[in-house]
């Protein structure tokens, strides 16, 4: 059956273990805090895979990326592993699980083939959830924007939405696993939770780690990979390519994700110059476009190239799919740390406030060896998309801003230990000027023969003038504040 367009949603989050938020960093992110229960539903896969097709995609995939970047890709099956990797079982021996989408007023439903769904656990405290997804029988612009408008929607973006279903769907399901997956949004009201995933995501979570907590990181959607092949919007670009980026408002509804029924920015110039900064024209004339916004990577091209470039939606699939994976990965750790920067401010140099500082430090720096990468892959197309991936997401200036903002924290630190130091530098040195005289003469009077009179005046001068110098210590201290 004719493959008509590839979704993939991917739920990027950051979790914690509930009891262990008062913790070092360290503690807190180390993977194997978390409870992981032995679900007969999932397993954790590494290296290498089970099946052939696996072993090529495998092959492709670790000679596209540099091999610094492999420990944040694949699960070596150790403690010490950088990602735990887990895979749902049942898409692998049954085509007939389903992604049901049930949308719009007339509550149209989207049947998608599950081809995989994958949770990762990073070891920097973040996680993603993956849905791996074909379509088959909606061949219009209008349904795959609407799969994607919809089926992406993990809580209501608005109380109102509950009722209206402006932006959710009535309905998602995923249909013939072991269990129910679904969500229908009419138990969110204005008294949830606020960022409160659906109930099919939680689920399947808790499945693999049962006492973790999560929060979305990309608002209240999911992340969206998706190449459609449309032979008329193909034509379009490839014979007339500027009019096209400028004029076709279903190029900028595919790369946004946006309502098929309008525009979300209403201002012609400015919405020219935001699509044509997302999209990725090197293959224009092979029929081939990409974008890449905030929320999505998508890829539009035609029938024939199943023919002459086939080899194009495997690496869109595999390659880019990882890709965006890492992506989001690194944008929902400099928001865990943030988060983390956060928490450890309000210690205010409390108990602990060192040494959680310390720690945080510690893996900020071991997150910007390990897991954040400038660069992925030596080839032309994969620096230049993994660029465009990079800045939209605005990770540069993150990793800026919380690389001042961790400084601080440890400049504040160092500053407190500083200080600390210098004061009981300065209390020896009080106690050592003071107790001088009194050594000397000590010494005076051991070395030389003088009556037993006069070594008693001395014992009860010394006896004096060392209490008046105790009380003098205790006094300075305590009106100094010295610690």
């Amino acid at each position: 059956m004719s493959v008509h367009s590839f979704h993939t949603f991917l739920f990027p989050f950051r979790w914690k273990v509930a009891n262990l938020v008062n913790r070092p960093f360290s503690e807190q992110i180390n993977l194997n805090s978390i409870h992981y229960c032995q679900s007969p539903n999932w397993e954790r896969v590494g290296i290498p895979p089970s099946s052939e097709k696996e072993s090529d995609d495998l092959y492709n995939e670790r000679n596209y990326f540099y091999e610094f970047v492999h420990p944040s890709l694949y699960d070596d099956n150790s403690d010490t592993s950088l990602i735990r990797h887990y895979e749902r079982r049942e898409p692998k021996r049954s085509e007939s699980i389903a992604y049901r989408i049930v949308c719009g007023e007339k509550k149209d439903i989207y049947d998608l083939e599950v081809q995989a769904i994958n949770l990762n656990l990073y070891s920097s405290g973040v996680g993603v959830l993956s849905f791996y997804l074909y379509n088959t029988r909606y061949p219009k612009p209008e349904d795959v924007l609407a799969i994607n408008q919809y089926g992406r929607r993990v809580f209501p973006p608005f109380i109102g939405d509950v009722k209206s279903r402006i932006e959710l769907a009535h309905c998602i399901e995923i249909k013939g696993l072991n269990g129910v997956y679904s969500e229908d949004f009419s138990h969110y009201t204005n008294n949830v939770k606020s960022n409160t995933p659906a109930n099919f995501i939680l689920k399947m979570v808790h499945e693999v780690a049962d006492n973790i907590e999560m929060q979305p990181v990309v608002d209240d959607r999911m992340f969206v990979l998706c190449w459609y092949k449309n032979d008329d919007l193909t034509l379009e670009f490839e014979t007339d390519y500027d009019n096209f980026i400028e004029n076709n408002k279903d190029w900028y509804k595919f790369v946004f994700v946006d309502k098929f029924e309008g525009l979300s920015c209403q201002n012609d110039r400015m919405r020219r110059d935001i699509i044509k900064k997302a999209t990725y024209e090197r293959w224009q004339k092979n029929c081939s476009l990409y974008g890449v916004s905030r929320y999505s990577m998508v890829f539009l091209t035609n029938s024939g190239t199943d023919i002459f470039a086939p080899f194009l939606f495997p690496y869109f699939e595999t390659e880019y799919a990882r890709m965006a994976e890492l992506v989001l990965m690194q944008r929902a750790t400099v928001l865990r740390f943030s988060s983390e920067v956060t928490n450890i401010s309000k210690l205010a140099g409390g108990k602990g406030f060192g040494e959680r500082v310390s720690s945080l430090y510690r893996e900020y720096i071991r997150f910007e060896n390990q897991m954040y990468f400038r660069e992925i892959s030596a080839q032309d197309q994969g620096i230049e998309m993994y660029q465009k991936l990079y800045d939209a997401m605005g990770l540069k200036e993150q990793v800026e801003k919380l690389d001042d903002e961790i400084e601080e924290l440890y400049n504040y630190v160092t500053l407190r230990e500083d200080r600390r130091t210098n004061r009981t530098m300065s209390l020896l040195t009080w106690i050592t000027t003071i107790f001088l005289p009194v050594t000397v003469v000590a010494g005076y009077f051991s070395m030389n023969d003088f009556g037993t009179n006069t070594k008693f005046l001395f014992q009860s001068v010394s006896i004096i003038v060392f209490a008046i110098l105790v009380i003098s210590i205790v006094l300075i201290i305590n009106k100094k504040k010295i610690k």
